[in-house]
C-alpha cells in the first residue's frame, strides 16, 4: 500500500529490461509513487508495482530472514550473494544455486568434513549441507530418501548431482571422511548414467547439439 512507503525507502520496481529495478523512493502520492536508480533517472510508478526490499541490511543465508517476503526481495538477495561468489541460498529447507560458470573452490575434501554430521544451518548453504541431512536421515530411520534436483537446463543439475553422490561415497564408506575407497568409486563410475539422462533430447532442449 502507498501508505507503507515512505522517502527513502528501498524498493522495486517493475522494468522491461532488467525485470525489476532497485530503486529509491522520492514521494508517494496517493497511488503515484516517484522513485529513482542509482543513476538518479526518475521514474513515476503505479504504487502496485513496488516492492519493498531490505537492501542496506546485506544478503541473508535464508530467504525466510527477509524483512519483506516476495518476488523481487527474494531474487535481489540471491543476487546479492551471487555477486559475492555465495551461489547457495536457503529458503527454509530448500537450497537455491545458480550456477556461476566458473570454478569456486568450495567442494573439496575439507568441505567434505565440515558438512558431514553437521545440523543444517550450522555452516553456510550448501548442496553437501542437504546431502548430509539425507544420509542422516536415512541411517536413522533405516528409510529411503530422495533428493529431487530440478532447474532449466544449463542450470547445473547435473554437475549438483555429482556433488552429491561424491559427498554421499565419502561419508559412506568404510574409508573415513574425505576418502573414497573402491566400492565407492564404482558408485561414482555410474556418473557417466545420469550425463546421459542429462543429454536426452526434451521438448525443451536438444541437448545432443552439444556433440556436434
Amino acid at each position: 500500500m502507498a501508505s507503507a512507503l515512505r522517502e527513502g525507502d528501498k524498493v522495486m520496481i517493475q522494468d522491461k529490461a532488467l525485470c525489476f529495478r532497485l530503486c529509491t523512493v522520492k514521494t508517494v502520492t496517493g497511488k503515484d509513487v516517484t522513485c529513482f536508480d542509482e543513476k538518479y533517472t526518475s521514474y513515476s510508478v503505479d504504487v502496485s508495482g513496488v516492492f519493498r526490499v531490505s537492501s542496506d541490511a546485506g544478503s541473508v543465508e535464508d530467504n525466510t530472514q527477509l524483512m519483506f517476503l516476495n518476488d523481487p526481495s527474494l531474487l535481489f538477495n540471491v543476487k546479492q550473494r551471487y555477486d559475492a561468489d555465495l551461489i547457495y541460498t536457503y529458503t527454509a529447507n530448500i537450497l537455491i544455486a545458480v550456477n556461476p560458470y566458473h570454478n569456486i573452490p568450495i567442494y573439496g575434501s575439507d568441505f567434505i568434513e565440515r558438512y558431514s554430521g553437521a545440523s543444517l544451518g550450522l555452516h553456510p548453504p550448501h548442496v553437501f549441507a542437504l546431502a548430509n541431512r539425507a544420509f542422516t536421515a536415512l541411517r536413522a530411520t533405516g528409510l529411503s530418501q530422495s533428493i529431487v534436483v530440478s532447474g532449466e537446463s544449463g542450470a547445473g543439475k547435473t554437475e549438483t548431482c555429482k556433488h552429491i553422490m561424491r559427498f554421499l561415497a565419502a561419508i559412506g564408506g568404510t574409508g573415513g571422511v574425505g576418502k573414497v575407497d573402491e566400492f565407492e568409486r564404482r558408485v561414482l563410475d555410474a556418473t557417466p548414467i545420469l550425463e546421459a539422462f542429462g543429454n536426452a533430447k526434451t521438448v525443451r532442449n536438444n541437448n545432443s547439439s552439444r556433440f556436434g
